[in-house]
């Protein structure tokens, strides 16, 4: 495509739109928790299935994703995605009963795996010059940023003055819009013939969906026979999944992108991310609404200092990564953010001082997305265009199922009545957070080091 062709500016709004519905309904649906708490009679556990139905499948279905739209183009999947997405978002918006409204979650999250990896292999597609393509990768994660800035505050507002149904209806217009100028202005996509890995998908799919029911029910049954076997289940098809992938002929994962030293330590950083930070959001929803009894606006404006500083702290990061290395970059924010976490852990449920909370949730913010650009710009740089599509979905898939295990296990450890035992649960979730950054920081620092180097 010719750099400087006026249908890129429209390729890029598209593409950053869908990524903003995505992040955006995520961030608009913890601040509407107490909300549907109310709206169904449903309990903690049932608010984690609201947030991880949508996840599980956005992860689950990811890799397959970004392999469609290998297949049958970006272009195509990328619109047929969002359609399925917006249609979801009506289906929630009319639900009446929580089987409905997971249902429908977990259909948004099938329409999130088509459209967010080939929104990505757009972008490669259509920014051929690298300069170009990093702004406009630093627009798209920064879409992101303003979705989880901008969505608690929209989402309060909405449900305050419209009701919990307004949150998913949003979507419908945007969707619309991102569809039209898809399908007007960008051109045809390559398309690659390749077969797909059914019982590899499959076992993914199980192993992912019970390893999931395990961590979520957990917290409200504990380690009982059915939560032991969902482990035993996911066990067994992780392993099925490695040996179908080391004998099938068209694997998932193709062996040279299964050896990608940068995807894999990327992948891995990625999954932090989203492990730490929407386990986080996920805590702290419950902290405001159930413990300090915030209405849906306030805790909006209580999730500002954490996510106010998201689109800032990606734009300035994509700029200094063109003097500094993506490594040293994630190192730092990896750091920032262990800093907010360690204070954060600290904190007891009604003397700690506001400044000290909103500051803690800064680093964080701070933390978490100055990372994002570097990590997915040496994720692209370090596979061909013919990959771009699978390894789109792939990193995606990783972050995701990061989100799902961590709001499961954050969600595990503060599931108590009791206000002291919902305070050591937070406390303890905040210095999980911890290790998980600090092996990210190993794996990249040791392991991948040299590979970073050679990609730059």
């Amino acid at each position: 495509m010719v750099k400087n062709s006026p249908s890129l500016p429209a390729i890029l709004v598209a593409t950053c739109m869908g990524f903003l519905v995505v992040q955006l309904d995520v961030s608009v649906v913890n601040v509407g928790l107490a909300a549907l708490k109310t709206a169904f009679n449903t309990d903690l556990t049932g608010l984690e299935w609201v947030v991880n139905s949508y996840a599980l499948v956005f992860s689950a279905l990811l890799i397959l994703g970004g392999a469609f739209g290998d297949k049958f183009g970006a272009k195509s999947t990328f619109a047929t995605g969002f359609a399925v997405f917006t249609a979801a978002s009506v289906g929630c918006g009319l639900a009446n009963d929580m089987t409905t409204l997971i249902t429908m979650r977990a259909v948004q999250g099938a329409g999130a795996a088509l459209l967010v990896p080939t929104s990505l292999t757009l972008i490669r597609l259509s920014f051929q010059d690298s300069d170009r393509r990093k702004s406009a990768v630093a627009m798209w994660g920064a879409c992101g940023g303003i979705a989880l800035a901008a969505g608690p505050v929209l989402g309060g507002l909405l449900i305050q003055y419209l009701g919990w149904r307004s949150v998913f209806l949003i979507n419908v217009p945007l969707g619309l819009l991102a569809i039209g100028l898809i399908m007007r202005f960008a051109p045809a996509s390559p398309r690659v013939d390749k077969k797909f890995d059914v019982a590899g998908q499959i076992c993914i799919v199980i192993c992912l969906a019970t390893l999931t029911f395990a961590l979520t029910e957990s917290g409200a049954q504990g380690w009982n026979i059915q939560t032991l076997s969902a482990i035993t289940v996911a066990i067994i098809c992780a392993g099925l999944f490695m040996g179908i992938e080391r004998r099938v002929k068209d694997p998932m994962l193709p062996p040279r992108l299964a050896t990608n030293r940068v995807l894999m330590t990327m992948s891995l950083a990625g999954a932090v991310i989203n492990f730490t930070f929407f386990g986080t959001v996920f805590v702290f929803s419950i902290y405001f609404q159930n413990i300090l009894h915030y209405d849906a606006f306030t805790t909006g404006l209580s999730f500002i200092p954490l996510t106010a500083v998201l689109t800032i702290s990606t734009m300035v990061s994509s700029r200094i990564a063109r003097r500094v290395s993506a490594l040293h970059i994630i190192t730092t924010g990896f750091s920032l953010q262990i800093m907010g976490f360690v204070a954060l852990s600290q904190m007891n449920l009604h003397s700690s001082s506001p400044w000290l909370l909103n500051a803690a949730l800064m680093l964080v913010g701070i933390g978490s997305a100055s990372s994002v650009p570097s990590i997915t710009n040496s994720m692209l740089s370090s596979v061909s265009q013919h990959d771009a599509g699978i390894a789109s979905g792939f990193m995606a898939s990783a972050r995701q199922l990061g989100g799902v295990v961590g709001v499961a296990i954050f969600g595990a450890l503060i599931g108590h009545a009791d206000p002291a035992a919902f305070a050591k649960g937070m406390s303890e979730a905040m210095l999980l957070a911890v290790l998980a950054l600090l092996l990210s920081i190993s794996v990249n620092l040791f392991a991948a080091k040299q590979a970073f180097v050679a990609t730059q």
